[in-house]
């Protein structure tokens, strides 16, 4: 018995770990719409990204590209237009990444549970790793792919603010970001 707690332990843990951080970064009561945390500086809330500048600075994207900053609407060119929708549509697919990746971490962490239960009652402890990291290799690839979306985010970012120098504040995705996040 001590053996199969001690196998069990490390299990639960992760899942509670991945139980806390999947419902971390998400919020949502009746009279506040679903507010999500993409990056540290970049939000959806509702229908609309948010992305805070130095200070007290906000910009907010529409879907269709619309661009305001500190409640102001910018003129945009078409072009401008065009980036800063690819923007938003960016910056909303990493935070629909992210949900679903926080989704799948707990899925798989009860799974993790269960599979140690099961292949400890049946004497097979040997077996708990091999399926776990089976799992745990399909949530990795779904991670590597919302790395290549931060790295689109990052040159959508960079070709705003290179067309709008107004956008400047609000552009934080350094290059690190995407090499760490494939870490």
């Amino acid at each position: 018995m001590k053996a199969s707690l001690s196998l069990l332990h490390p299990v639960a843990v992760l899942a509670a770990l991945v139980l806390t951080v999947s419902s971390a970064g998400c919020s949502k009561s009746p009279e506040r719409p679903l507010h999500i945390s993409v990056i540290d500086h970049i939000n959806m809330v509702g229908d609309h990204v948010l992305v805070k500048g130095d200070g007290e600075h906000r910009a907010e994207i529409a879907p269709d590209g619309a661009l305001s900053i500190d409640g102001k609407a910018q003129t945009l060119s078409a072009a401008q237009q065009a980036i800063s929708r690819r923007y938003y549509q960016q910056a909303m697919g990493v935070g629909q990444d992210s949900v679903a990746m926080g989704k799948a971490g707990a899925a798989m962490a009860g799974q993790a549970v269960s599979t140690a239960v099961e292949e400890l009652s049946k004497g097979q402890p040997e077996q708990i790793g091999k399926k776990v990291e089976a799992e745990a290799s399909k949530l990795q690839a779904r991670a590597m792919k919302m790395c290549d979306r931060i790295a689109s985010l990052r040159g959508a970012q960079d070709e705003l603010r290179a067309s709008l120098p107004a956008f400047a504040p609000f552009a934080k995705i350094d290059a690190d970001v995407a090499k760490d996040c494939r870490r």
